[in-house]
């Protein structure tokens, strides 16, 4: 016999088994109970008493013995009758609360967003936006860009006027680069700009990457290049705790 509607209506597997049983046993102790069903003894005894609750389940005393016997299947659509009007009644419950639910939901939503930056002028536009809300609390952390971005005219002339203003404002910068990234490195060797450090980290890591504030920009080099900015504060806090677990095992180089 197919079960899984008794499943579906939150009837657990043991609890289907032992009342099976029960129906071609009659009215029996829990012995026979535990060897027809196959359950252990420890938990048959918690099964029957959940039964009793769900009705379909009824116990009396014979011999100093406890025997239990199975009421009819029809107290099972007494069972889904209860627990529609249940259902009824926390649906009632929940509209109550969702105005509250969905103006949280709303407030959350305002303080996430995803936007998309494409081309040269996208990415200027970006850096554009991130230098003007500089403070001198504020920090730049960075997975050094690929290579083919560090080859590109247009993206160091744009980084280098960013951190130049970033410098101004007194935000700091920690760069990660990686050891075979020498474009990089004699690049990073000798900064421009003050509050600025870079570490190299022998750890694979995603390069492109930049955590500012709540933001987390990724950027593609293709073509035409795009920055894909999400800002959550949730997700910029995952990043900002994988780029210290790399940054703290690496030693101070600039």
């Amino acid at each position: 016999m197919n079960t899984q509607i008794l499943e579906k209506l939150g009837f657990t597997k043991g609890e289907i088994k032992v009342y099976f049983s029960l129906l071609e046993l009659g009215d029996v102790s829990s012995g026979l109970i535990i060897k027809k069903s196959g359950i252990a003894g420890s938990k048959v005894y918690e099964i029957l008493d959940k039964l009793k609750e769900k009705g379909l389940v009824s116990e009396t005393i014979k011999d100093r013995t406890k025997h239990f016997r199975a009421n009819s299947p029809k107290r099972i659509l007494e069972f889904i009758k209860n627990k529609e009007r249940d259902l009824k009644e926390e649906k009632i419950e929940f509209i109550k609360i969702l105005p509250e639910l969905i103006s949280k939901y709303k407030l959350k939503l305002k303080n996430q967003e995803v936007r998309v930056y494409e081309g040269y002028r996208g990415i200027k536009t970006f850096y554009e936006e991130m230098a003007d809300s500089l403070t001198n609390k504020d920090e730049y952390l960075g997975f050094a860009f690929p290579e083919e971005a560090v080859k590109n005219k247009f993206v160091i002339h744009l980084f280098d006027r960013y951190h130049e203003k970033r410098a101004r404002t007194g935000g700091k910068s920690k760069i990660l680069v990686s050891p075979k990234d020498i474009l990089n490195k004699q690049r990073l060797a000798k900064p421009l700009h003050k509050l600025y450090e870079f570490r190299i980290t022998k750890s694979p890591f995603p390069a492109g990457i930049s955590i500012f504030k709540d933001i987390v920009a990724t950027f593609s080099w293709g073509n035409p290049p795009r920055l894909f900015a999400i800002k959550c504060k949730e997700n910029a806090d995952e990043y900002k705790r994988f780029f210290y677990e790399l940054w703290k095992k690496t030693e101070k180089y600039y």
